[in-house]
């Protein structure tokens, strides 16, 4: 699906209906190449050629490809916010495995137009730089609000944490087909499981 953000060029100019088309084309273009290469591997004139324009273009509406995954994650945001605004009582959790389940199935449903980007955000977020561990927090604070308001201890605030890491790292597989042996709705299945017994655990 493709990424729809609104915003102003490196130099805060709006730009025009055309140059939105354009950008908008820069960025479904990044995201498309993000699905297939590795993020380190990407050029600027890979966006272009893809795009059939030139760097000098891409240059004119980002500063660089981190810009573009930054921009595209604030979708990916809006988005997580959305699909967990139900969630956020807690009172999921009194359904047990079902409410886990539910739970597990909007995060992952939620970012499933968003893999590359929430891959992105994941992998330089750890390096710890700060526009993407802002960006990666961002993505991840509505499950945050979720767990630790089924669990409000200390105890369910670290336990929180931990599962987002998790969930985090199954968005990176979740296009695998099989993997070591288990489907899609197994590994889904397995992380439900963990979700029910962590927030079991911190309020026994």
């Amino acid at each position: 699906m493709p990424t729809r953000v609104v915003t102003r060029t490196p130099d805060r100019r709006v730009p025009s209906q055309r140059g939105l088309q354009t950008r908008q084309k820069l960025m479904d273009a990044t995201i498309e190449l993000l699905a297939t290469k590795s993020y380190r591997d990407i050029k600027v004139l890979d966006i272009a050629q893809a795009v059939g324009t030139s760097p000098a273009t891409f240059y004119q509406y980002f500063p660089d490809i981190e810009g573009v995954v930054l921009e595209a994650s604030r979708l990916l945001v809006k988005e997580t916010n959305t699909a967990l605004d139900s969630f956020e009582d807690g009172s999921w959790s009194s359904d047990g495995l079902s409410g886990a389940t539910r739970l597990v199935d909007a995060v992952l449903d939620g970012w499933s137009d968003h893999l590359p980007v929430m891959r992105v955000l994941t992998a330089v977020a750890a390096e710890r730089d700060p526009r993407f561990v802002k960006a990666y927090f961002a993505a991840t604070r509505p499950i945050v609000r979720a767990l630790t308001a089924a669990a409000p201890n200390a105890e369910g605030k670290e336990l929180a944490h931990a599962l987002v890491s998790s969930l985090t790292g199954a968005a990176g597989h979740e296009n695998a087909g099989s993997l070591q042996g288990l489907s899609k709705r197994q590994r889904r299945r397995g992380l439900a499981r963990l979700v029910h017994a962590a927030v079991t655990t911190a309020d026994a």
